[in-house]
């Protein structure tokens, strides 16, 4: 059986990746544009070590950004977890107001989460305005098994499973013991 992968795990080490090779290759690229200008007065001025250090110092900079818009799509993440598991918040204009952004931009952040599979197992409810994560709950009156609450050790979700199974997160979905 194929055990799913934390999407929000993944991203999270990936924003934190390009942020770190962004500042430090920005800075090295920094300090190369500043030794050549200043290497300039000594010599001639080498137009094409300038022109590839500020090509590479402006990748630099699309990594940073890339890096922080992830990470700040984790953090988003993790926010809509506590609303949505913890305070069983599910409309998306209740998330909206709690989050200080508007209710179309929560849609389409859920929505994109859910694309990128931070959501392994949620759907929204256009009609409803809603969003739907997994029946994540255990068998109605009459099941035989036990099942316990869980706190996810991935995003912090509140769950059931089965009592002694390895179950997954509705949310995330890491594994829980």
């Amino acid at each position: 059986m194929n055990k799913p992968k934390s999407a929000v795990g993944a991203h999270s080490v990936l924003g934190h990746l390009l942020s770190i090779v962004g500042y430090s290759l920005g800075t090295l690229m920094l300090l190369a544009l500043l030794l050549e200008s200043v290497g300039a007065y000594e010599t001639e001025v080498e137009y094409e070590t300038i022109l590839v250090t500020s090509i590479f110092l402006g990748i630099c900079v699309i990594g940073v950004m890339a890096g922080a818009r992830v990470k700040g799509r984790v953090k988003r993440f993790r926010q809509y977890v506590a609303l949505i598991s913890l305070q069983e918040l599910t409309s998306i204009g209740d998330i909206a107001s709690q989050t200080n952004k508007s209710v179309e931009f929560v849609r389409k952040d859920l929505q994109k989460m859910i694309s990128k599979r931070y959501f392994v197992n949620a759907a929204i409810d256009t009609y409803a305005d809603k969003i739907i994560v997994g029946a994540g709950m255990p068998p109605a009156e009459g099941g035989s098994r036990e099942y316990e609450v869980f706190h996810c050790p991935g995003c912090g979700a509140k769950g059931t499973k089965a009592k002694g199974n390895i179950g997954y997160c509705d949310y995330c979905g890491s594994p829980v013991q």
